[in-house]
């Protein structure tokens, strides 16, 4: 919808400045005719993805990823809605098209920042034991934020940049032709509102990337029989979630710097009016993003690393036991 608005204003500049029919052509919303095959073979791809999602799903109860499913199918619409455009399409279906290839994808992210918050409380078997039930504030040794309230931080950081580029596409669509200094402060400030959200998630993947190391320190450090698996000591169900995430999020990344290069350069610039790079660097990386847990979704190996990461320190207990530590008392 941000983009749609700024495209607006910029369409409604330009169209205010034509004079013949040829030149109105391209007073539209687009800069070029949709390519029909590029737009519906990923439409096939996000709608194919949508069902094995809700699949997965509804084979786990998994209600906290019903986000991923229902996005992945609205982003397919909205690639199937782009075959019936052209470069002459007006606001309202262009708005429609808008919001379900661009908004869509916001889910995206979301998956991925309520997956970290259930995988530090697989992996930490004291994780529950220290707090009243329900409690969302509390800690781990592996996340320097409580691990329940990642999701709700990083997805409120979300929204308020998705609503400050609202703001600046509605400054833009205000500002039209006829208020340059309007429509410069539109400009900076919806470049300001996506690069806030790629340095949110950029700023995601450190605090994973701690955790990820805190959790190899802990286990060579506490459990050193561990390290039989490999130098990080790391079960393959955790290794698989690890590297998972990090496949989703280099990929989301790579689109995150696509859409603040691209918003840099205005709505006439190279990327903005040449579609290969909608389908190369936005559209595919996630699409590969979101594909990953379709082969190997996560519920399923959340609940094999909890009973592997309490099987572990139970057996860690037994031996420190056997060793003369007598005062030691399983947590799990």
């Amino acid at each position: 919808m941000a983009q749609a608005l700024l495209v607006w204003g910029k369409a409604s500049a330009q169209s205010d400045n034509t004079t013949t029919s040829e030149e109105s052509d391209s007073s539209g919303m687009m800069a070029y005719d949709p390519n029909f095959a590029g737009n519906l073979v990923l439409g096939i791809i996000y709608i194919l993805l949508g069902f094995v999602f809700s699949y997965h799903c509804y084979q786990h109860n998994d209600k906290w990823a019903i986000c991923l499913p229902i996005s992945a199918i609205t982003s397919g619409i909205g690639y199937f809605i782009r075959l019936t455009f052209d470069m002459t399409v007006q606001l309202g279906p262009f708005l429609v098209m808008n919001c379900l290839v661009v908004i869509s994808p916001t889910a995206f992210l979301a998956f991925n920042y309520m997956l970290y918050g259930r995988f530090i409380t697989a992996i930490d078997p004291k994780f529950g034991n220290d707090t009243k039930p329900g409690s969302k504030m509390e800690r781990s040794k592996f996340s320097f934020i409580p691990p329940l309230i990642v999701g709700r931080t990083f997805i409120i950081s979300d929204i308020i940049a998705f609503f400050v580029q609202i703001s600046a596409g509605g400054m833009q669509a205000a500002a039209g032709d006829s208020d340059p200094n309007l429509a410069k402060i539109g400009d900076n400030l919806f470049l300001a509102g996506v690069t806030v959200q790629g340095i949110s998630y950029l700023l995601f993947t450190i605090l994973f990337t701690v955790a990820f190391l805190r959790l190899i320190e802990d286990r060579k450090r506490n459990y050193p029989n561990q390290l039989e698996k490999g130098w990080t000591g790391l079960d393959m169900q955790t290794l698989l979630v690890v590297g998972g995430l990090y496949l989703s999020s280099v990929f989301i990344i790579i689109r995150s710097v696509y859409r603040i290069v691209e918003f840099s350069q205005g709505y006439q610039g190279y990327l903005m009016t040449h579609e290969v790079f909608l389908f190369v660097l936005d559209a595919a990386p996630l699409v590969l993003a979101i594909g990953v847990w379709a082969f190997m979704w996560p519920s399923v190996m959340l609940d094999r690393i909890k009973v592997q990461t309490r099987s572990v320190e139970l057996e860690a207990g037994a031996s420190r036991i056997e060793s003369g530590n007598k005062d030691w008392i399983p947590l799990v």
